[in-house]
């Protein structure tokens, strides 16, 4: 789990160890916040706007899940008043 082992620490780095490497899998494999704590679903809400849609999907990969699921994770994200990420959207354009 290189990739979401790489998400977390740069998730976490304006906050300390809020957010672990097992919230973002699982968060994927789910295709909702699905973190420990409120705080961490919290930053999990900058998952698209901060990271690159080409390591999130190799993370959702890893994770055994799909792009859709991560997807799914993307809106979830949006229904908890997280910005829109133009990157991720133009990304998965045509893809689901």
């Amino acid at each position: 789990m290189h990739s979401a082992t790489l998400i977390t620490a740069h998730l976490n780095a304006p906050f300390g160890a809020v957010l672990s490497a097992q919230d973002v899998v699982e968060s994927l494999r789910v295709g909702r916040l699905s973190a420990e704590t409120p705080q961490a679903n919290a930053v999990m809400g900058y998952l698209f706007v901060e990271i690159e849609p080409r390591l999130i999907a190799a993370c959702a990969l890893e994770s055994g899940t799909s792009v859709a699921h991560a997807h799914q994770l993307y809106l979830d994200t949006l229904d908890h008043q997280a910005p829109r990420s133009p990157q991720w959207e133009r990304a998965v354009a045509g893809q689901l």
